[in-house]
């Protein structure tokens, strides 16, 4: 093998060895960001009723408190 080729092989190897670090910190970084969805969902989610009651009491502006913070966190994900 010439010494362009094993350049060319090293190169490719030392690239590879990146990207497969870089797709290692993501799969990590992915599987936190979706605990902190769920953790976050899971505190928005009960507001839901909450919804229902102000809109059945005619209450608009708690409501649409509500209605924006799932709109908010809707576009997180």
């Amino acid at each position: 093998m010439n010494h362009a080729t094993e350049d060319i092989r090293k190169g490719l190897n030392e690239g590879l060895n990146e990207l497969e670090q870089m797709a290692d910190e993501i799969r990590v970084k992915l599987h936190l960001a979706g605990m902190d969805a769920k953790d976050a969902w899971n505190k928005l989610e009960p507001r839901l009723d909450e919804a229902r009651r102000h809109a059945a009491a005619g209450s608009r502006k708690a409501f649409d408190d509500i209605l924006t913070s799932f709109r908010d966190f809707r576009k997180t994900l």
